[in-house]
């Protein structure tokens, strides 16, 4: 009885060895066992991050005010040093006027309605953050390669310094610019708006009126 089965294991040893297509297969089946085994755990337990949603194409949004003689002249000059310098053909700097048919629910706009526009300038990441003030500036200027023009800035006594000054000027900026109050430029486009909305919903008078001013 013994003899024959040590006969039996010998013979199949021997099958085992001089036959390719078992010796292949035998040796296949573990490796394959273990990448499914591997695979199937690493897909239950993993999640994969989604690519993050940006807002438009530019790195950030500036919101201005484009009757502004002063606000023009520097969104002219970073709009122009950013598609014919520094990132032709792929400019990182958006512009968005406040006078210009501005949508406030626009995303890209960060729900910067009018009137806190004009009280001072904002940026829009594409990722969304807000940005006001001083640091619109900052962040402009390093995406057009004049970053060490403000770095100053970044020094607490100087940052302190240029904030307060920065106020100051955005208060009465419409003042000097436009011969009239933020109050009062804010006022006179929530009256246009108004005005637009009846002529949208037929109002003939408000048709009138409008196309008169």
């Amino acid at each position: 009885m013994m003899t024959r089965a040590r006969t039996a294991v010998l013979t199949n040893a021997f099958l085992f060895r001089t036959n390719p297509i078992l010796h292949t297969t035998a040796l296949r089946l573990p490796t394959t066992t273990r990448l499914s085994s591997t695979t199937s755990s690493a897909l239950s337990g993993t999640s994969f991050p989604s690519k993050t949603q940006r807002l438009f194409d530019e790195d950030i949004n500036i919101i201005y005010d484009g009757r502004c003689n002063v606000c023009k002249l520097e969104i002219d000059f970073l709009s122009r040093r950013d598609t014919t310098k520094i990132n032709i053909g792929q400019p990182r700097l958006k512009m968005t006027d406040l006078e210009d048919s501005y949508d406030p629910s626009d995303p890209a706009n960060g729900g910067i309605d009018y009137g806190t526009g004009m009280a001072a300038i904002h940026a829009v990441t594409a990722e969304g953050k807000v940005v006001k003030g001083v640091p619109v500036f900052a962040l402009a200027y390093e995406k057009v390669g004049l970053g060490w023009v403000f770095r100053i800035t970044k020094w607490p006594v100087v940052r302190k310094i240029v904030d307060v000054a920065y106020v100051i000027f955005a208060k009465y900026r419409t003042n000097l610019t436009r011969g009239a109050s933020i109050d009062v430029l804010v006022r006179e486009y929530e009256q246009k708006r108004a005005l637009e909305q009846k002529m949208q919903e037929g109002n003939c008078v408000a048709c009138s009126t409008i196309r008169s001013s």
